[in-house]
């Protein structure tokens, strides 16, 4: 169902606009993020600020930025520092074949404001990109896919980039995930007390009532449609325009390989020309000399 057809108490945490909104309000959304962090990576995650829609611009207007749902700032752990996290939930089954380079390109322009001039590469935070998908990313019905870089001639070397992508599925069944995994799936799918079955996700609850019944979130919600529509908008035309760069891209491929074979035709056509007229010249030196031969058979047979 389309997100501006429905009411705001029907939305679910996988929702874009119900994500946004509780992860910017300044008591839940941090507690929030913990809640899923800790959950999703299995560790206890102690949030020091959480940025919604936060944009890092590109530096050449001709380059491409990027925004990120809920960039999640972990604190430093003793002189070390925390990592950083990527939350994405995602509905556009549209955008699934680009998930993974999208994946890359946030981890790029993440690690590029994260380290300091005088700083060693040492320094540089784990980062964490996590998409929450309501349709499935690689079609293996597995509810986690975990990305990281490996040597593949030595895959159980620890090649430790500290640049780690997660895809979860709402809806996988394959695999042996968690628990707590478990029933948050469930619960980002269909955000509901009943479905707010452990302490985390009660906390959770608390502030998703509080969200639905803000006025601001409220109003916030009569504009979304018009957000939603500009949106589609934007991902049609960036989807054209990719079209026709591939589209430019074939043909001038095309014109270089017709060009290629044009070239390689005429320098075969001239190369058999060539060939042809040494032949030619070659029969006629022959015959030439056929004749001077007669010419002198004729002059023996005379003086004898």
């Amino acid at each position: 169902m389309d997100q501006k057809r429905r009411q705001l108490s029907e939305l679910n945490l996988i929702d874009n606009f119900l994500f946004i909104k509780l992860l910017e309000h300044e008591e839940y959304g941090p507690r929030t993020a913990e809640i899923m962090l800790s959950t999703i990576i299995g560790r206890d995650v102690h949030v020091s600020k959480v940025h919604v829609e936060k944009v890092f611009p590109s530096e050449d207007t001709n380059l491409h930025g990027i925004r990120l749902d809920a960039y999640v700032e972990e604190e430093h752990a003793d002189v070390s520092k925390g990592d950083i996290f990527d939350i994405e939930p995602e509905n556009k089954r549209a955008g699934k074949p680009m998930l993974p380079k999208r994946s890359r390109f946030y981890h790029s322009r993440m690690d590029g404001k994260l380290l300091e001039t005088s700083e060693s590469y040492i320094s540089l935070p784990n980062t964490w990109v996590i998409f929450i998908t309501s349709f499935d990313p690689f079609d293996a019905d597995r509810m986690v896919y975990t990305a990281r870089t490996q040597i593949l001639e030595v895959p159980d070397y620890p090649y430790n980039d500290g640049a780690t992508t997660l895809f979860l599925y709402v809806n996988g069944k394959a695999g042996d995930p968690a628990q707590d995994i478990k029933e948050l799936m469930a619960y980002m799918k269909e955000t509901t007390p009943e479905k707010a079955v452990n302490s985390g996700l009660r906390e959770i609850q608390r502030g998703i009532d509080y969200i639905k019944t803000d006025r601001s979130v409220r109003e916030a919600y009569m504009t979304w449609g018009e957000y939603i529509k500009l949106e589609r908008e934007e991902a049609v035309a960036e989807v054209r325009a990719e079209a026709q760069a591939e589209i430019d891209k074939a043909r001038a491929d095309a014109k270089a390989e017709v060009d290629k074979a044009r070239m390689e035709a005429k320098a075969e056509a001239d190369k058999a020309r060539t060939e042809v007229e040494e032949a030619t010249a070659r029969a006629a030196a022959a015959e030439e000399e056929v004749r001077k031969l007669q010419a002198e058979l004729v002059k023996y047979q005379k003086s004898n």
